[in-house]
C-alpha cells in the first residue's frame, strides 16, 4: 500500500518555519516511517515575492533536505501573500502555525474555521481561555489539533520514559527541570520579542514549554501518577526593568501523593551543560543533559558515596540518536498518521495536557509581575 500524504499549509516564513518545511523535505524512510509523507502545498506571507523567495531558498535546500526537492515534495506548492489564501486552499490538508506565539489563537482560530487541521507551534496561546476556545472550535468542527511539542516525538523521549516506567531506578521523588540562556537582552532592541511585552516576551512564554515538557513525561505521564490537575504551588519571577518582561521565572508543580518538579527559565544566565533536566529517583538519577529541546543522550548516575546506595552502582550513558534532519519530522509524521486515521487529537501530545501547562504559565504570570492582557502589561 503507498504511503499516505499530508499536504502542508506553511504560514509564516521565519526561521521556525523554514526549519519545519526542510524537516517535511527529508525521506520517511531515513527514520523508518514508511506509512507516511508529505508534499507543501502552500506557503503564507504577508506578500506572495516573500512566499515565493521563501520556497525558492527550499528548492535549494542541500543535505537531508535535497531528497524532497528531487522527489516532488515542492512540486505543487504555492506562493500566497496572505494567510487566508493558505486556508482556503483545497489543496491545503493541515496548517502548520509558525507565526509569533502572540498570534497563534487567531492564526489557528482562522485554520480551523476553514476546515483545516492544525499544527501550532508552542506556546499554543496566550492564555488558557483561548486556547479553551481552539479546541471547542476543533471538537465541533472533528478537526485535527495539536500543539507543535517536537521534543516529545524524539526517540530519547521515549527512552527515558521506558526506563522511568520500567521500575529499574524505583519510585520517582522529585524533578528538577531547567532552560536558561546568556540571550544578552540589553543587546537587544526595544522591538525584539524577547524584550517587547506587545509580543509576549520574557523567558517564561517562549522558554517554559521546554522544563514542561519533559516534567509531563517524567513524571504526569509515569504510571505511578495518579494526579491528572497538577497545579504550581509555588512561583517567582524576576523583571527584566526596561520593558517589564520577566527575566527569569521559576515555578514548583505538584503532582499530590507522587512528586514534584520545580521549573526554571532564564534568559540572562547560561543553563548548566551537564544537566537541563535532573530526576531524582529512588535507585539513583537519570539525568538528561543541555540542551532541553532536542537532546540526545541520558545519563543513569549513582547516589552520593557517603549516602545510602540504591541499586545502581555505576554511571551509564545512554544515546538516542535523532534522525536525518533537524528532528522536527518526528511531529508532522505524527499529525499525517492522526489525520489519516480520522483522529482529532494526538494521544501522545493530547489537547488536555496541552491545557495543563498553559494553565502553569497563566498561572505564573498571574502570581508575578508579568500580568498581561494582549501583550501589554497591566
Amino acid at each position: 500500500m503507498a504511503p499516505f500524504t499530508l499536504r502542508w499549509g506553511i504560514i509564516a516564513t521565519g526561521g521556525i518555519s523554514t526549519r519545519f518545511s526542510q524537516d517535511l523535505l527529508v525521506n520517511p524512510a531515513t527514520r523508518n516511517a514508511n506509512d507516511v509523507t508529505h508534499a507543501i502545498a502552500a506557503v503564507g506571507s504577508r506578500s506572495t515575492e516573500s512566499a515565493q523567495k521563501f520556497l525558492d531558498k527550499l528548492k535549494q535546500s542541500d543535505g537531508p533536505s535535497a531528497w524532497g526537492v528531487k522527489n516532488g515534495v515542492l512540486e505543487n506548492a504555492k506562493a500566497c501573500g496572505s494567510y487566508d489564501e493558505v486556508f482556503s486552499d483545497p489543496n491545503v490538508d493541515a496548517v502548520y502555525i509558525g507565526t509569533p506565539h502572540t498570534f497563534h489563537y487567531e492564526n489557528a482560530k482562522a485554520a480551523l474555521q476553514a476546515g483545516k487541521h492544525v499544527l501550532c507551534e508552542k506556546p499554543f496561546t496566550f492564555d488558557v481561555s483561548e486556547l479553551d476556545e481552539l479546541i471547542a472550535l476543533a471538537k465541533e468542527k472533528k478537526l485535527f489539533l495539536m500543539e507543535a511539542v517536537w521534543t516529545r516525538f524524539h526517540p530519547i523521549a521515549y527512552a527515558v520514559q521506558d526506563v522511568l516506567k520500567s521500575g529499574r531506578l524505583g519510585k520517582v521523588h522529585r524533578m528538577f527541570a531547567d532552560f536558561s540562556m546568556n540571550f544578552e537582552p540589553d543587546t537587544r532592541p526595544d522591538s525584539n520579542r524577547m524584550i517587547d511585552p506587545k509580543q509576549g516576551g520574557g523567558s517564561l512564554l517562549d522558554m517554559g514549554p521546554y522544563p514542561s515538557v519533559w516534567a509531563m513525561l517524567a513524571l504526569h505521564q509515569h504510571p505511578d501518577n495518579k494526579d491528572k490537575n497538577p497545579r504550581v504551588v509555588s512561583s517567582y519571577q524576576r523583571i527584566y526593568p526596561r520593558s517589564g518582561v520577566d527575566a527569569m521565572s521559576h515555578w514548583i508543580v505538584d503532582w499530590k501523593d507522587f512528586a514534584q518538579c520545580r521549573c526554571l527559565t532564564d534568559m540572562t544566565t547560561s543553563g548548566y551543560t551537564d544537566a537541563t533536566a535532573v530526576i531524582s529517583c529512588e535507585e539513583g538519577d537519570l539525568i538528561i543533559p543541555y540542551p532541553p529541546w532536542r537532546p540526545e543522550s541520558f545519563h543513569i548516575v549513582p547516589h552520593p558515596a557517603d549516602e545510602p546506595q540504591g541499586k545502581i552502582t555505576k554511571r551509564e550513558t545512554h544515546e538516542y540518536k535523532v534522525a536525518e534532519g533537524g528532528g522536527m519530522h518526528y511531529e508532522a509524521d505524527e499529525v499525517a498518521r492522526c489525520v489519516r486515521d480520522g483522529k482529532t487529537e494526538s494521544e501522545r501530545m493530547p489537547l488536555a495536557e496541552s491545557r495543563i501547562t498553559q494553565v502553569w504559565l497563566d498561572d505564573v504570570r498571574k502570581a508575578g509581575d508579568t500580568v498581561l492582557k494582549n501583550g501589554v502589561p497591566k
